[in-house]
């Protein structure tokens, strides 16, 4: 799904977004607005990354009885947002709803992103010499563990606990990678002829 192109009035192709814009537009996880913008310096709310997050699992949907929280009826997101909650992609609040419109933090974004990937981290299966935030240091939040999933590449085991719930014991830590230099190494390789110009995969199927 590699493109370099994209169809919104707003998304240059100098930007440093650009890239990943226009492959998820491509993939079929982005969209944009009626208007034709992308708006690529707004927030993004709740709903818009639960919808995201549940389009990388097109083709395998589920039942989804009723609406899983009162505050999304009606809304342009509800079936995304019923079908992520239906796949443990997605959690409500204390008082039982979901607050769609409200911006995500990126605690909340970060554990999305690991549910996606099937990550399962647990706060005592970590390791002592692990990359960590100062502001991330208290055990005791719900988003400890993901947040330090998200920052560090390792190694690990997967057990299960008593009642079959996935978790992971890391083994070892491995360097943290370069991901610019990973994205040029994709851009070089997938959305070019060398020698030649630079071209959208929309335009053609496979580049050699």
């Amino acid at each position: 799904f590699w493109s370099q192109v994209n169809p919104y009035y707003d998304v240059r192709p100098e930007d440093w977004y650009n890239n990943a814009v226009s492959t998820l537009t491509y993939a079929g996880v982005l969209n944009g607005y009626p208007d034709g913008n992308f708006l690529p310096q707004s927030n993004i709310t709740r709903a818009e990354f639960a919808a995201m997050a549940v389009r990388f699992f097109e083709g395998d949907e589920e039942e989804v009885d009723g609406d899983a929280f009162p505050d999304i009826k009606k809304h342009w997101a509800n079936a995304e947002i019923n079908l992520a909650y239906a796949k443990g992609i997605i959690e409500g609040y204390p008082d039982g709803t979901f607050k769609p419109d409200q911006e995500i933090t990126r605690a909340e974004a970060v554990t999305i992103v690991n549910r996606v990937l099937e990550r399962y981290p647990h706060k005592e299966h970590l390791l002592e010499d692990m990359i960590v935030w100062p502001d991330n240091m208290d055990e005791t939040m719900w988003y400890y563990a993901d947040i330090q999933e998200a920052t560090n590449s390792h190694l690990y085991d997967l057990n299960r606990d008593d009642e079959d719930v996935p978790y992971e014991i890391w083994t070892e830590l491995l360097p943290v990678r370069d991901w610019v230099a990973l994205e040029q190494m994709w851009s070089e390789f997938d959305s070019a002829y060398n020698p030649g110009e630079v071209v959208s995969s929309i335009d053609a199927s496979r580049f050699k």
